[in-house]
């Protein structure tokens, strides 16, 4: 953290709009312990309670920030509880602040160099409310981190394997059949899976899509046909589509339609493609 540059913190969590003031909350904690901070506001409106979102948002976004960037993720539906909040340096220092709740992806953990426990009162915001962690204990000890505290400072280490991630029902069930999950639904209805794509390929399969390639989705008694694409232009309006989203993960989307509100599906739904 000797960089001359501003240190950053990137903030993440499940307020939504009408609660602007607990996030403003947070920031005026971060800018009492580090007044030079800046502070990014990742996402507010992550679906209330979503790890499952959460975990996407957070693993397709950090690697764009600096180096040294600290993120703190206040998704918190056991807050109050006797659940650990951990604090975690990476191999290739980014630095997260959150609970242990399964927000952490696999890919997150993969690259974790340091991780503790955070106990040390000495680095929270007193008194200590039970129902707003994010205030008094995640942003704080963020700030600290952005002052060069070390992560031993706040608490005893924590073991990898024991950090808690979100299930997944991502299975690849033969050449032609896929069981996944809808892990984000953008401002468009747009749905995005946790197929994991390398250009038109499945990742770490067989299983490669071509353009113009009929797909079936079925999930919760429901079935609809589309086609596989590389831009939504290549369908006609309200046509059903899938493509390779921004992310590398396959998306169900409707040509200038609301594909979530269509077709009825919602974050954390199990669906299986049919390819």
């Amino acid at each position: 953290m000797n960089d001359s540059s501003p240190p950053i913190i990137a903030l993440l969590t499940d307020f939504g709009l009408r609660g602007s003031h607990y996030v403003a909350s947070m920031k005026a904690v971060i800018k009492r312990i580090n007044p030079m901070a800046e502070i990014i506001d990742l996402s507010h409106t992550i679906t209330p309670y979503s790890t499952m979102e959460t975990s996407y948002i957070l693993t397709s976004t950090y690697h764009h920030f600096p180096k040294n960037t600290v993120f703190v993720i206040v998704v918190d539906p056991g807050v109050g509880s006797e659940r650990e909040i951990l604090a975690i340096r990476t191999y290739h220092d980014y630095f997260f602040v959150g609970p242990n709740n399964g927000l952490f992806s696999n890919y997150i953990i993969s690259k974790i160099e340091e991780c503790v426990s955070i106990e040390n009162d000495r680095y929270f915001y007193l008194p200590i409310s039970k129902t707003f962690h994010g205030r008094d204990i995640m942003a704080p000890v963020g700030a600290h981190i952005t002052k060069g505290t070390s992560l031993e400072n706040f608490g005893s280490n924590f073991p990898i394997e024991s950090i808690k991630q979100t299930k997944s029902d991502f299975k690849i069930l033969s050449e032609h059949k896929i069981q996944a999950n809808i892990q984000y639904i953008d401002s468009f209805g747009n749905g995005t899976t946790n197929i994991p794509m390398e250009g038109h390929e499945v990742r770490n399969s067989n299983i490669r899509l071509e353009t113009g390639n009929e797909i079936k989705i079925s999930f919760d008694q429901k079935e609809f046909i589309g086609t596989f694409e590389t831009h939504f232009s290549e369908v006609n309006k309200e046509s059903i589509i899938f493509l390779v989203g921004s992310t590398g993960f396959l998306e169900l989307s409707i040509n200038q339609g609301n594909a979530a509100a269509r077709l009825g599906f919602s974050v954390g739904d199990k669906i299986t493609i049919y390819v």
